[in-house]
């Protein structure tokens, strides 16, 4: 019996540090050249609640650029003007479609740019708290579930072990003693 509960609880907890860890995400970079009087765009497709990180560092000519972000409707949501030198942002996405960073060049006659972007799509949230959060808490829950169970499986079987184990009474005098 103990095999099979240190078995099971193994398999849960393989299990789910298996699916947590299918979650994590490791942060991308992307580097971008923009010509002068040009502006470049990148657009991600976000779930509601998704949180997205990042941060640019500008070189070339003054080091700067405008920067903002907007949402599936095309609404600016970030709006950092121009940005020298670098910049880090977040956001989370209140609406699940694309959102679009542009990094505008446009005033530069001459000079071109290159933003260095790093940055990281996270977890949707689910009532204020990132789904990986949420995951955990499950997973503890469905831990301690399968231990509370296995627990008491086992006292069930020791009790019914006890009373079969008992020797019969041997005279009817034993048996009213007892």
């Amino acid at each position: 019996m103990k095999n099979k509960l240190l078995l099971a609880l193994v398999i849960t907890v393989t299990l789910f540090l298996a699916i947590r860890l299918s979650f994590v995400n490791a942060s991308n970079v992307e580097v971008i050249q923009i010509d002068p009087l040009t502006e470049k765009t990148l657009t991600f497709n976000l779930d509601n609640g998704q949180k997205f990180t990042g941060s640019l560092a500008i070189s070339g000519g003054s080091n700067d650029i405008d920067f903002w972000v907007t949402d599936p409707q095309g609404a600016k949501i970030l709006d950092f003007g121009r940005v020298s030198q670098g910049r880090t942002f977040e956001f989370t996405a209140q609406a699940s479609g694309a959102y679009t960073l542009h990094l505008s060049n446009t005033f530069s006659w001459f000079t071109g740019k290159t933003v260095d972007l790093t940055y990281n799509v996270g977890l949707p949230t689910v009532g204020g708290m990132d789904f990986g959060t949420l995951l955990i808490i499950v997973g503890v829950v469905a831990i301690l579930l399968i231990v509370i169970v296995a627990l008491a499986v086992a006292l069930n079987r020791r009790k019914r072990l006890s009373k079969t184990s008992q020797p019969p009474p041997s005279s009817p005098q034993e048996a009213r003693t007892s």
